[in-house]
């Protein structure tokens, strides 16, 4: 099973670049090619627009935005990307990895609708054809209306991410703040870590059962996996490998720029291989009134980080996120408040790796067992 990376061939250049110049190479949509159009609707249909020119928007607005970054680490170079037999080293790939948009009746002419993209900045060494590192971006924006929106306002609602703003909010405008101060380290062993498997529990299985097709269940795995990964670089600042089980070949990713040619990128196996175990989800009322109900959504998970000499983590750790609802909302949309649960525990878990707060370890975790353990982690992820 291949990973199809569909990539824009940008052009080529004949001068020699330093070890340090990264070549943008284009916009990629992770996942399986046969998926693309169902797990990426939207913004399938807005890479395809072009201008009277025959120029893709979004490349176009891509190279003009990286044009004017001014990073502080990296010389980013776009426009041209450098031949595999010239010499010329890093390469730089936008990757696509999670849109999504979540519609909520909360009652009679009001509708809440939350849209989500999320993406990677993947730089691979041109010449070896290998991944050197990955780091997430994303943005979300929320959209009431009277009515449930239409395919046309959704397709609508994405363009602006992609192509302008909403109230300041834009896809490629958080790429370039994550660009600006991106440092890509020369160390192989900054690319220690890596999710290398997501395990379903029986409890956790009736939920999937419930809100995902079976088809959809190893896609589920691989979000699991691309939203630890972020969290864990952000909060961390540190960069993670991409996780690739069921989704590539020996550690390969496959790919095809737009001009034809294929390739295929090297994913380095983990020195610290990380392994997520979704427990089971639960939903408890916390309070009733005339106003409406109150809800506990609860996320539980096993989180596991090895090494050559054994386990560095191995902890249960589990998650509340509250969700209030209005009296008279119609339409509850449970899967999406669980989704959330589970996010904002790999939000905190990551940044407690960082902060080994003892009330919210002995709250949410297994107590000073988990807090040594993340010391110790934390250590890890400081060498480098």
């Amino acid at each position: 099973m291949f990973v199809w990376l569909t990539v824009l061939l940008l052009g080529c250049g004949d001068a020699q670049a330093a070890k340090s110049d990264v070549f943008y190479s284009g916009f990629v949509f992770l996942g399986e090619h046969a998926d693309r159009k169902t797990q990426y609707k939207y913004s399938d249909q807005i890479y395809g627009i072009k201008d009277s020119e025959g120029l893709l928007l979004v490349e176009k607005e891509l190279n003009k935005r990286i044009a004017n970054i001014e990073s502080k680490n990296l010389k980013l170079i776009s426009g041209r990307l450098g031949q595999l037999d010239s010499g010329e080293g890093l390469a730089m790939a936008i990757a696509l990895d999670w849109e999504d948009v979540t519609v909520e009746k909360l009652e009679d002419e009001l509708v809440k609708s939350v849209y989500n993209l999320h993406g990677q900045v993947f730089i691979f060494d041109f010449v070896k054809m290998e991944v050197v590192a990955c780091y997430p971006f994303g943005v979300r924006v929320t959209d009431c209306t009277n009515d449930i929106p239409t395919e046309e306002r959704k397709l609508g609602i994405f363009r602006k991410l992609y192509l302008s703003d909403i109230q300041g909010v834009s896809f490629l405008g958080a790429l370039c703040e994550l660009l600006e101060d991106m440092e890509v380290k020369s160390n192989a062993s900054s690319l220690a870590f890596k999710v290398e498997d997501v395990v379903i529990e029986p409890k956790a299985k009736e939920f999937l059962d419930r809100h995902f097709a079976d088809e959809r269940v190893q896609a589920f795995k691989i979000f699991i996996a691309q939203q630890f990964s972020s969290f864990f670089a952000k909060n961390l600042k540190t960069s993670i490998l991409p996780y690739t089980k069921g989704s590539a070949i020996g550690n390969k990713m496959a790919g095809r720029f737009a001009n034809g040619d294929v390739f295929e990128l090297k994913i380095p196996d983990g020195d610290y291989p990380v392994t997520i175990t979704i427990r089971g989800f639960k939903k408890v009322k916390l309070d009733e009134n005339a106003t409406g109900q109150s809800w506990a959504y609860g996320s539980y998970v096993r989180l596991v980080v090895e090494s050559a000499l054994g386990e560095v983590v191995n902890s249960k750790i589990k998650n509340g996120a509250v969700k209030v609802v209005p009296q008279g909302q119609v339409n509850v949309a449970d899967s999406s408040a669980f989704v959330e649960s589970l996010l904002s525990l790999f939000d905190k878990t990551t940044k407690q790796i960082e902060l080994c707060d003892s009330a919210w370890l002995n709250k949410c975790a297994e107590g000073s067992s988990t807090k040594s353990q993340f010391h110790a982690l934390k250590q890890k992820i400081n060498k480098y």
